[in-house]
């Protein structure tokens, strides 16, 4: 008899490769290669800082919820890892929400910037996010649908349930092997399994290849005391020559021979001897460790036999059909292979010639591919006819198989796939889909109501939709005006926390001096000089947040022509708690594995002089330097750590290159913005090298303002007309909270995506973002 280790599952994978280096987990142990497998979603470093579009996310969304064996292109703008293991996707959609409403109520949005690691800038659509998400058309790529013969499949092979298991590409018979889950689905035996105790188990490994042998086998069966039992066995090799032709006595007393199938009388089982686990035995001995086992309804036979074998192909689930239903033997031989078999003149089956039959339906299909056999048995195997369509140029009818894909949404190539889409949402969006019959609509009339609903039915379906209107709601009482007041208090709000005062100056002190001064600390947006009445002052604004803290530790003190520096925030409402804005942003998901470096040489500093220098507080995983623009290289780069364990140590130690000092603080602009006034809306009108800071002299009225400033961000107390600044907090954490509820109900391994539309007004953009994350247990 075998160990019962021999039934434990080996991977037929290639050796591990995909490492999570953000997480630095050794692959060790079954439970860790488990998560080395997990479906993950990344973004390519090179990536991080661009923008994303509608396009980039409904290419995602489709290519998530149907794959790559829908003949549907991988997106080039991110990496989800092992998406055929993805088991939902959700969509969450935060209505009239804006990247600069996320920042701005950064500490309401507790679960948003916990729960979810990876963030993207979104450009806003012209049109309605949501109606335009499901309404968008798959796109087939043209050598995804393309064949050897330069043909187009229809949508019926395209959408067949042999292409949506298998895909259309010929592949080796290791691809057609029944996974641990399908086996346990179709009742096959498996260790463990209910009723599969005294099951014997095969010495099987995971050296399971392309290459290895296939046996094919057949049992009959009669109906005993105790059930049903094993009459007859018989295996064939790949050759189909039979092996193993056995008749088996049952243990218990007979009560129905089932002569008609079986074949087996009376007087056929007088003389036997042979038991079951002489059978068992036999094919312990038979079977080398790559064996792969084929039949027609294999469950049944593995279950006779009382034996647990790891690698099988059965013939029944190879050729596929709707609804879980299943082909005769008989059929798929008298079509495929030209041979009638189980004839009806002869009683009984024969279990030889039903397993070679067997074996050599399963061999065609390997040799010809799931395209090839659906090209050519559409229509006799399955009973599909063949599709016509005019032709271009005399309208005739075209009785060839083969025609372009029609156009298809995602709602309607999930029901073709056999799945279900659920659509929650408050306003009428889902009337705009009322051709659409196959999405599961509910009209909620609150948040609330949404995610009640959500968390009941959300595990039914593959692909859920949520929009979320509380702030839409909200905006619904204020004006037009009021709402471009409040994106632009917001704006404003944000850039305060870039901006120093650094004084006093020398009278004759310059921007291109203050800008030599500066630089290496971050790159520059505005500077501009503000005279007093006997002195010399500079409001500077930087890119990076990381810029002003650096600038603000390191000068004050600092003696310049014989004039001690000074640098100080501006003092307003907005700035009064920015050091606890400061620290939340330092411990983001984004930024606790990251570090800032200043004042790098942009001649003279490589990738490699800041990886000797910082390596020694730990692995670091990429350094992300800006790309080159104007021929000048930047003078910052960020430096992401595999542990954030290495963050303090880097911080807190001096660090040189040659004679160059640097400076280095902790990240705080997260990883998807090219700098923190990246939240500044973009216009037609915009443009200029941000390396090149506006410059200009100014000086303060009566009341100590700069003249020509914009306007101060706390000069009203309402945010928007009617509505309260402590009711808009209130809204936000709201939206977040039932964000973190829908991703709590979520099943384990479901891709989330939460998205922030943005907004257009007119000729100016307020960018989105949106958030992704594969949860896992």
């Amino acid at each position: 008899m075998a160990d019962s280790a021999g039934c434990k599952r080996k991977r037929r994978d290639s050796p591990l490769t995909a490492i999570d280096h953000k997480k630095a987990k050794v692959i060790t142990g079954s439970e860790n290669a488990k998560q080395a497998h997990a479906p993950r979603f990344t973004r390519p470093h090179e990536h991080r800082c661009e923008q994303i579009t509608l396009k980039d996310l409904t290419d995602l969304l489709h290519y998530a919820s149907l794959g790559k064996r829908y003949g549907l292109k991988k997106p080039s703008w991110c990496r989800l890892h092992h998406q055929d293991r993805l088991a939902r996707v959700h969509v969450a959609v935060l209505e009239g929400i804006t990247q600069l409403h996320f920042y701005r109520y950064y500490s309401q949005f507790k679960h948003l910037r916990t729960a979810y690691t990876t963030r993207c800038t979104l450009a806003p659509p012209s049109c309605d996010m949501l109606s335009a998400l499901l309404s968008a058309e798959l796109s087939f790529p043209q050598e995804s649908l393309q064949s050897s013969q330069t043909t187009t499949p229809t949508v019926d092979v395209v959408w067949h349930p042999v292409a949506r298991r298998y895909g259309l590409k010929r592949r080796g018979l290791s691809s057609y092997l029944l996974t641990e889950e399908e086996m346990i689905k179709n009742n096959f035996p498996v260790q463990g399994g209910q009723g599969c105790e005294a099951f014997v188990c095969t010495q099987t490994d995971d050296h399971v290849t392309d290459s290895s042998p296939l046996y094919g086998l057949d049992c009959e069966m009669c109906v005993t005391q105790a059930g049903t039992e094993l009459t007859h066995v018989a295996v064939v090799d790949s050759r189909g020559r039979c092996i193993l032709d056995e008749l088996v006595k049952p243990l218990n007393p007979i009560i129905s021979y089932c002569t008609k199938f079986s074949g087996i009388t009376p007087a056929v089982l007088a003389p036997v001897t042979t038991r079951l686990q002489d059978v068992q035995a036999k094919l312990l001995k038979l079977l080398p460790p790559d064996a792969v086992l084929v039949g027609h309804s294999l469950d049944n036979d593995l279950r006779a036999l009382k034996l647990i074998h790891l690698h099988v192909i059965d013939s029944s689930l190879l050729y596929r059909r709707e609804f879980g239903q299943r082909f005769k033997l008989k059929h798929l031989a008298q079509v495929i292979l030209k041979r009638e078999i189980q004839r009806e003149e002869v009683i009984g089956h024969d279990p030889c010639e039903d397993a070679c039959a067997a074996l050599q339906v399963v061999q065609y299909f390997i040799s010809k591919g799931p395209r090839q056999v659906l090209d050519l048995h559409l229509e006799d195997v399955w009973g599909v006819l063949p599709k016509t369509q005019q032709t271009p140029v005399n309208g005739a009818l075209n009785e060839s198989l083969h025609h372009t894909v029609s156009p298809l949404r995602i709602g309607q190539a999930l029901h073709k796939a056999g799945h279900s889409a659920l659509l929650l949402s408050k306003s009428a969006v889902s009337d705009s889909l009322s051709s659409n019959q196959v999405w599961r609509r509910h009209r909620c009339n609150s948040d609330k109501e949404c995610v009640c609903v959500f968390k009941r039915v959300a595990q039914s379906y593959s692909l859920s939709v949520v929009q979320l209107s509380s702030l839409s709601d909200v905006l619904k009482r204020t004006t037009e005006e009021s709402k471009e007041t409040h994106l632009q208090q917001m704006l404003d709000r944000l850039e305060q926390m870039c901006v120093l005062f650094v004084g006093p100056l020398p009278c004759d002190y310059t921007e291109k001096k203050l800008h030599t001064l500066l630089r290496h600390y971050g790159g520059l947006r505005t500077v501009t000089l503000v005279q007093t009445t006997h002195r010399l002052y500079a409001r500077v604004e930087f890119q990076h947040l990381e810029g002003a803290q650096l600038a603000l530790h390191s000068l004050n003190g600092n003696q310049n022509h014989n004039q001690i520096i000074k640098a100080q925030r501006p003092l307003s409402e907005v700035t009064l708690d920015l050091e606890d804005s400061l620290t939340e942003l330092q411990n983001d998901v984004l930024n606790d594995h990251m570090i800032y470096v200043g004042g790098l040489s942009p001649h003279h500093h490589s990738y490699g002089d800041l990886l000797q220098a910082f390596s020694s507080f730990g692995p670091i995983n990429s350094i992300i330097t800006p790309a080159k623009k104007s021929g000048k290289c930047r003078r910052h780069s960020h430096i992401e750590f595999v542990s954030a364990e290495s963050v303090p140590a880097a911080v807190r130690s001096p660090v040189q290159i040659g004679d160059r000092k640097l400076h280095v603080c902790c990240a705080l602009t997260p990883t998807h913005m090219h700098t923190w006034t990246h939240t500044r809306p973009v216009t037609m009108a915009m443009g200029g090298d941000m390396d090149n800071p506006e410059e200009e002299r100014r000086e303060l009225d009566s009341s100590g303002q700069i003249t020509g400033n914009e306007t101060d961000p706390s000069s009203a107390s309402n945010c928007l007309d009617g509505v309260q600044e402590g009711e808009m907090e209130r809204v936000m954490r709201a939206l977040d909270r039932n964000v973190g509820k829908m991703f709590k109900a979520l099943q384990d391994k479901t891709l989330s995506i939460v998205i922030l539309p943005g907004s257009r007004r007119g000729p100016v953009e307020y960018p989105g973002l949106c958030f992704f994350e594969v949860k896992q247990l």
